[in-house]
Formats: structure tokens, C-alpha cells, sequence
């Protein structure tokens, strides 16, 4: 059964409803709290925590994209993500379909392997929502946040891959990822 996840920069822009799982980040300027303008808006629904720099391995996300984690970063994350919570669920590096080349060569060379030491959250932002192979991924994210003028009015209509709105949306694959809130 696949659910819907949402992230966004900014909680409050993801509707609370028709939301599975909510992601947000843990640091960088767009660090979630839990009061009622992060996560506290989502009681009941499992919470994703998403590191931008590579210095929170007790998150089970890593971003690795322009103006987040860098690859070279990746390899010492997933192991001390591992060594702090081994019984976790494996790491989750999230990343667009460019960057799957270089993660998986990073990580290949510290002997770490997708499906045993991480899995993979992949941006198509497309509207696609399934890759040719799905090996070791864990969601899709298939439709990107609506883009917004300056003055707040949007600049483009929802479509199959964009959203009502300022939050993202992928879909989820792996039931065994957050379960329960």
C-alpha cells in the first residue's frame, strides 16, 4: 500500500489532511520545531526528520542536493546513523535522479550497499512516480510545490507534477517506513 508523504520549507503550508507521513528539516534555516507551527500541527501522523548537513545522524534522512549535504558527506552519515541506532530502520538518503550515480559511487567505495546500509528517497519531479529499477527505494517524490511570485499569487497551476501548494509530495513504497506515529 503506498501513502503520501508532504515536506515543505515552512509546516504550515502542508494541509494536514490526506497526509500519511509529514517530513521536515531538523536543521538550516528551515529547521521544523515542534510546537504548533512544525510538527505539533501533525499529531498522529509519523514524522519524517530530515538532516540538511550531514551533523544529525539520529535524523533518518540525509538531503543531499545543491545547498544541502554534499556527496562526500554521505558514507560517514549512513555509518553514524548505523552505529548510533542500529535497530532503526536503515538511512534514508534523499536525492534527485542526477545525483543517484555519484551516492552510489561515494558509497560503493566505504563497501555500503542499498537495501543493507541505506535506501533511497528519490525526486523525479516530474509527476513519475516509479523508476525503471526500485531496488532499495523507499519513496518517490513526484510532484514539487507550486511556484509563487513575490507578491504571494502563484505562478503556475497544479498539474501531475506540481501541488495545490507550497509543500512537495512523494509517494511512499515501503510499509515497514514509520508505521506509526
Amino acid at each position: 500500500m503506498t501513502r503520501i508523504m508532504r515536506d515543505s520549507t515552512t509546516a504550515t503550508d502542508i494541509p494536514v489532511h490526506g497526509t500519511d507521513l509529514v517530513a521536515g528539516y531538523i536543521n538550516g534555516k528551515y529547521e521544523w520545531t515542534q510546537t504548533q507551527e512544525g510538527y505539533g500541527r501533525f499529531p498522529g501522523i509519523p514524522h519524517v526528520f530530515i538532516d540538511i548537513s550531514g551533523s544529525h545522524p539520529n535524523a533518518g534522512v540525509l538531503d543531499v542536493e545543491e545547498g544541502c549535504a554534499e556527496v562526500g558527506v554521505v558514507p560517514g552519515w549512513v555509518k553514524a546513523r548505523r552505529a548510533a541506532l542500529p535497530e532503526a530502520y536503515v538511512p534514508i538518503i534523499y536525492c534527485n535522479r542526477s545525483f543517484l550515480t555519484p551516492v552510489f559511487n561515494v558509497l560503493a567505495a566505504e563497501n555500503l550497499h542499498v537495501v543493507r546500509d541505506f535506501r533511497l528517497w528519490v525526486a523525479t519531479l516530474d509527476g513519475t512516480r516509479e523508476l525503471h529499477d526500485m531496488t532499495g527505494v523507499t519513496a518517490v517524490q513526484y510532484k514539487r510545490a507550486r511556484k509563487q511570485h513575490k507578491d504571494g499569487s502563484w505562478a503556475e497551476q497544479p498539474g501531475p507534477a506540481v501541488t495545490e501548494g507550497h509543500f512537495d509530495e512523494s509517494l511512499v513504497y515501503d510499509d515497514d517506513w514509520h508505521k506509526h506515529a
